[in-house]
């Protein structure tokens, strides 16, 4: 089993004219996330977890994260974000992905935590946002990217 130890979170965009791929790679590189082996996984952060300041992981390294993403051709305005709180028993990270502002995205957002309130008995500290939004140019690829990482994990062996 891996329990997620410490975490950080990080934006990016990217054009490209020649695929949506590239725009994507663009935008996990100005994310600082573009030369790792990335692996989505749903949205719960361990209670003790520690959040960071990013930093430039191993390359090639396999991580785990949480991210919200969006590919266009242009002309578009897109955004994307999460929002994240820790808390106890676990805290949560929810992501939103179909926006064309920051106001857009922010209020999808702050909707899902009111949902989640309403459903789920949690101690929660008070949600926290990042979001990214792109102007993609007529006949451009465009795409954003805002991602919490997981950057250190413990291994537990035998834990029920």
């Amino acid at each position: 089993m891996i329990l997620p130890k410490k975490y950080f979170v990080t934006k990016g965009k990217g054009v490209s004219s020649v695929s949506p791929l590239m725009a994507f790679n663009n935008a996990l590189r100005e994310a600082g996330i573009h030369g790792l082996n990335l692996v989505p996984v749903s949205s719960i952060l361990p209670p003790n977890i520690v959040e960071e300041t990013p930093r430039r992981l191993p390359e090639g390294s396999i991580v785990f994260l949480v991210m919200s993403e969006k590919r266009v051709k242009g002309p578009a305005k897109i955004s994307v974000g999460i929002s994240w709180a820790r808390g106890h028993p676990h805290g949560y990270v929810i992501e939103f992905h179909d926006g064309n502002s920051y106001k857009d995205a922010r209020d999808r957002l702050a909707e899902m935590w009111e949902e989640i309130r309403a459903k789920d008995r949690l101690n929660m500290e008070e949600p926290r946002y990042l979001i990214e939004e792109l102007d993609v140019p007529d006949g451009m690829y465009g795409s954003a990217v805002v991602a919490l990482v997981f950057s250190e994990y413990d291994f537990l062996k035998g834990v029920p």
